[in-house]
């Protein structure tokens, strides 16, 4: 196992046991913001054949244009017209095609003797050609991606499918909400966000009621997730207390491959191996497992662009790093004529609320604090 390892290289070990295995074929009807499996071609080239993006008449540029005459009307989806002859403008129609000869349109604006224009003519194939990759493989299905699908004769796209992921909150504090709170208890949360975050990454979230902490009952939970699931998470247990029986169990009978990152917050997550599935472990700290899991498990299990953009912005609050750690602080973003970054709330692991008042969290290097005036950069999160 290894120990205090940096966010890439523990992306690297976590990349070594994929999620995204699994594929299936959906409509595209079907497959908004779900990752495509495989690299799609185009079937046809488009446009398919020289059409008008105007209405208006399509002519030959070299003719007089006072000697034009309107010999017929083109409309889309017309076949293609036969050529033209010297002083011949056919009637166009936008997304009508035009005549194999025709080298130029006039706008309907400037009436058939208007001026003659080759820009507003679409060639074949402009757009992209019979052949050319569409869509990489893994990319995010977009409103526009898939329309780019659809315009090049594809219905369907092979997608992976959903992983399911077991949540298990641990903790012998955590009581559900709207349970009656008695001394030494704190609602639990984690539960919530979890499985909506694992909602946006395009898995299917399966929550276990919290589970106190006692081993037995710790390995039994693992046992069934295990068995039902593509992947587990949990939160607390993971750190140096005496009860943290997520680390003890995954070190003394599971294989464990990684624990601690280089990160503020978040330090502590562990990731390994339980009867042949992939577990990690996070922090029990609400902030701390928020931001384990954009960093972590999104580029991992899902796509970024479904969560954040990165960005730069200037800083109007001091923010303070950390010695030989990647500091996430809790920011929000002014957009003016530039970016702008500041500080509204204390940066407690446990202050849920400054997750709610910010919007964004800073990457600030090993070593290095931001200081007022410096551009850093930060993930801007999406809500």
């Amino acid at each position: 196992m290894e120990e205090n390892v940096t966010i890439d290289r523990a992306l690297e070990i976590l990349s070594e046991y994929p999620l995204l295995s699994k594929t299936e074929e959906i409509p595209l009807f079907e497959a908004h913001n779900r990752i495509s499996a495989r690299q799609m071609i185009s079937l046809v080239d488009n446009p398919p054949f020289d059409n008008s993006s105007i209405d208006g008449w399509a002519v030959i540029a070299s003719d007089d244009p006072n000697k034009r005459v309107e010999i017929s009307s083109i409309f889309a989806g017309d076949k293609t017209p036969p050529p033209l002859s010297s002083g011949d403008a056919f009637r166009i129609m936008t997304g009508a095609p035009i005549p194999k000869n025709a080298d130029a349109l006039v706008m309907v604006e400037d009436g058939i003797n208007g001026q003659a224009r080759n820009n507003f003519i679409r060639f074949k194939g402009e757009n992209i050609s019979k052949g050319e990759i569409a869509l990489k493989q893994s990319s995010l299905l977009t409103p526009a991606s898939l329309a780019l699908l659809a315009s090049v004769g594809h219905s369907t796209v092979s997608v992976f499918t959903k992983p399911i992921v077991s949540i298990i909150p641990t903790g012998n504090e955590l009581i559900s909400p709207g349970k009656e709170l008695l001394d030494g208890q704190i609602y639990e949360s984690n539960s919530i966000t979890l499985s909506t975050l694992v909602k946006r990454a395009g898995a299917i979230p399966s929550v276990v009621d919290s589970i106190k902490d006692e081993l037995n009952d710790l390995r039994d939970t693992l046992d069934y997730c295990a068995s039902t699931s593509d992947l587990i998470i949990t939160s607390g247990g993971v750190s140096m207390g005496d009860r943290d029986y997520i680390r003890k169990l995954l070190i003394e009978e599971g294989t464990p491959l990684f624990w601690k990152v280089k990160m503020r917050p978040g330090g502590p997550p562990i990731f390994g191996i339980w009867k042949d599935t992939p577990i990690i472990g996070l922090p029990g700290n609400p902030v701390s497992s928020y931001v384990v899991f954009l960093n972590l498990i999104v580029p991992w299990l899902s796509h970024p662009d479904l969560f954040y953009k990165k960005i730069r912005a200037h800083l109007q609050s001091q923010l303070k790093g950390a010695p030989e750690k990647t500091t996430f602080r809790r920011i929000k973003i002014e957009s003016k004529d530039q970016l702008f970054a500041s500080t509204h709330t204390h940066q407690g692991s446990g202050n849920i609320k400054s997750m709610v008042a910010h919007d964004a969290l800073s990457i600030l290097p090993p070593n290095t604090n931001g200081e007022v005036g410096d551009i850093i950069d930060a993930l801007w999160l999406f809500d």
